[in-house]
């Protein structure tokens, strides 16, 4: 598939969270509506006008004497569910501290899940011989973005780049608190006298480095959308840059495409042609392929 950008919806999909309703819509304060930001409410937008409207009508409503509550908890305060209940990310919980979620350390837990090496393991479909995680966007240099619960995005290498590279010795990674942008190089990868980088899905910061990968970097080959991930980010510019990703049936058509790119140069190259085994593309496509160009596939399908 050429390279060119790819419309697709600009309202994240949070993975594993299967409510995406606001959580002003679920606590009835507002008509019906999506969530836009990924449930990172305290970043929100349009979280902060629906608590200035309701400051501003107050304000009307009983003159000039202020209110020194948290305007979060006078609009809620009939109620008392904790806003990780209201978005779906917890079953049950009231808020014991006065909707100060800045300062809850309940509110801090939720957010430090963020980090844990796997919250859970995606359902994957099949393209061509190549496994394509579902709710996963993809970069159409093979590197994918997971949004997370809270406007976090974890990123790593897709099925295709993992097979075609095979097992990596080295996977040199940014350090945290470095900037990362969409399309430029935000990994080193290393495969004997053989390099290779793998390009940004998002502009955003580094929160966190997989642990796993300096010690075994081929865990990048065997579980690539699990714990083979790279590292934690915090986007800066997240609903513009998944415009440039490929999601949900057009990811499939994409493998589908990259999968017989593949084929050819394979084909033409060494003579090899590259069949599924039980379904699957062999997982090590550069270490099994007679005279397989390192340099070729790179720059075909990576640079």
């Amino acid at each position: 598939m050429a390279e060119r950008e790819i419309k697709t919806t600009v309202r994240p999909n949070v993975f594993g969270l299967a409510n995406d309703q606001c959580v002003w819509s679920r606590a009835g304060v507002v008509k019906p509506v999506k969530c836009m930001n990924a449930f990172d409410c305290l970043g929100c937008a349009f979280d902060q006008k629906v608590q200035a409207d309701f400051e501003a009508r107050e304000h009307q409503a009983r003159g000039a004497a202020p209110d020194p509550r948290p305007v979060r908890l006078r609009m809620l305060m009939n109620q008392l569910k904790c806003r990780h209940m209201l978005s779906g990310r917890v079953t049950y919980k009231l808020c014991g501290h006065g909707y100060n979620c800045v300062q809850c350390p309940y509110d801090q837990m939720i957010e430090d899940t963020a980090f844990t090496p796997r919250l859970s393991a995606p359902a994957c479909d099949h393209a061509a011989g190549f496994d394509v995680a579902r709710d996963y966007y993809y970069h159409h240099h093979h590197a994918w973005a997971r949004v997370e619960y809270g406007g976090r995005v974890r990123i790593g290498l897709d099925d295709f780049a993992a097979r075609m590279l095979g097992p990596l010795e080295a996977i040199e990674l940014p350090k945290l608190g470095e900037s990362v942008q969409q399309s430029l190089p935000q990994a080193g990868l290393r495969r004997g006298n053989h390099r290779a980088e793998a390009l940004s899905p998002i502009d955003g910061k580094v929160l966190a480095v997989n642990p796993k990968i300096g010690a075994v970097p081929a865990a990048a080959n065997r579980d690539p959308y699990g714990d083979g991930w790279l590292m934690v980010i915090q986007p800066t510019n997240l609903r513009k840059n998944l415009k440039n990703l490929l999601y949900g049936d057009e990811s499939l058509a994409w493998m589908d495409d990259e999968s017989s790119r593949l084929a050819t140069m394979l084909s033409e190259t060494s003579g090899y042609r590259l069949a599924a085994t039980g379904g699957e593309i062999v997982r090590d496509i550069f270490g099994t392929v007679p005279h397989a160009d390192w340099n070729r596939l790179v720059s075909s399908f990576l640079a």
